[in-house]
């Protein structure tokens, strides 16, 4: 491994590590003020079909926020992984048609939405930095998925304040997001959605 790659695996670990200490009901209150951050942008509100995600491991909690956008009339996909390994969104319709999948992360049944369709993307992140770009766990299937979308499409990183450093050194396959959300604050990285 290179310097930069050790880096990025060291910020993976310390994130992970910071994560695992949060308690069950920081998790809930610092995911309940991000849902209110996030139910302001005007992307959000203007949207017709918001990708979620299901979350594991401390992660920012979007059930309450994917939840509201369901009851207001919204269309809420949830990433799957098929079996060629690859992302896709599928429509979340109720808590009885979710399964655990591959990683044991809560998928959707139902048949893969068209990428094109989609006008938000939530995406969780273990790292953001300053220019909108993630750390993940490794394996690429966000960045992968998110080069397929309309170039309109809203991506939005949502994790908690400290996750967000000044540089995670991003790599060739890395795509930054529009805004990120945390608990304590937003970080515009494009403003042309405003």
């Amino acid at each position: 491994m290179n310097d930069i790659q050790l880096m990025r695996q060291a910020l993976r670990e310390d994130m992970k590590l910071l994560r695992s200490r949060m308690t069950s009901q920081e998790v809930k209150d610092s995911s309940q003020r991000i849902a209110d951050r996030v139910l302001e942008l005007e992307p959000i509100r203007r949207a017709k079909t918001i990708m979620g995600f299901s979350s594991i491991n401390n992660e920012a909690d979007p059930w309450t926020l994917l939840v509201l956008l369901k009851d207001g009339g919204k269309t809420i996909l949830l990433p799957r992984v098929n079996k060629a390994r690859k992302l896709e969104a599928v429509e979340y319709t109720s808590p009885q048609k979710l399964h655990k999948g591959r990683y044991g992360i809560l998928e959707p049944e139902g048949e893969a939405f068209p990428p094109q369709d989609i006008d938000v993307v939530l995406v969780p992140g273990l790292v953001y930095d300053a220019r909108g770009y993630r750390l993940g766990y490794g394996a690429g299937y966000y960045d992968r998925y998110l080069t397929v979308l309309r170039r309109d499409a809203f991506k939005c990183g949502i994790c908690y304040e400290y996750q967000v450093v000044d540089d995670i050194h991003p790599c060739g396959a890395d795509v930054p997001v529009h805004w990120v959300v945390t608990d304590r604050s937003e970080l515009v990285i494009n403003w042309d959605f405003f």
